[in-house]
């Protein structure tokens, strides 16, 4: 799996997390960035059907009805833990359905004879739990900064950057150690 396609896949995440700021004008800002984003990068893939573009599509749009349109300032508080819980969603709830998110990108450099393969299937099965465990890290960091504001400090400001290095080291070196240990 090309990891750069992949990340460009969560640039409209990583965006928003970049340019949210602190205050209204740069959430609304970074929502709507966000959201022409996840139509750009995501258009080939919302029309191959994958999970995470539509998702992404979806709450970006979510978001700027509720906060632009409709002007809803009470959810402000809990941005950070919905857009965790959908990243998180994401991730486990593909694999609950069978459909590990990283399968779909990885079947586009994979020759269609081998997508059946079980040492295939596991690698993606692990490769999204993987990114699965860094979102709960992050749902779990929102949900302690909304009780205890800035209780991390710099940490969690950095985490976001730790865990995309950390996700596409994992991603790219995991796959090899597999095959490596199970070849078929």
């Amino acid at each position: 799996m090309n990891p750069i396609i992949f990340l460009i896949s969560f640039l409209p995440w990583i965006l928003f997390g970049l340019f949210a700021g602190h205050s209204l004008v740069e959430l609304e800002i970074a929502l709507l960035i966000s959201l022409v984003v996840s139509v750009i990068v995501g258009y080939r893939d919302m029309r191959d059907k994958l999970i995470v573009p539509w998702i992404t599509l979806s709450f970006f749009v979510f978001m700027v009805f509720a906060l632009i349109i409709l002007q809803w300032y009470s959810i402000i508080p809990y941005i950070g833990i919905a857009s965790n819980t959908v990243l998180t969603g994401i991730a486990f709830g593909s694999l609950a359905i069978g459909i590990p998110f990283t399968i779909q990108y990885a079947k586009r450099d994979v020759p269609r004879e081998r997508w059946e393969n079980p040492v295939f299937i596991k690698i993606n099965k692990t490769l999204t739990f993987f990114w699965g465990i860094l979102f709960l890290l992050g749902l779990v960091k929102s949900i302690c900064e909304f009780f205890y504001p800035d209780v991390f400090g710099i940490a969690g400001d950095a985490y976001m950057w730790i865990s995309i290095v950390a996700g596409i080291i994992f991603t790219m070196k995991y796959p090899d150690y597999a095959k490596k240990r199970n070849p078929t």
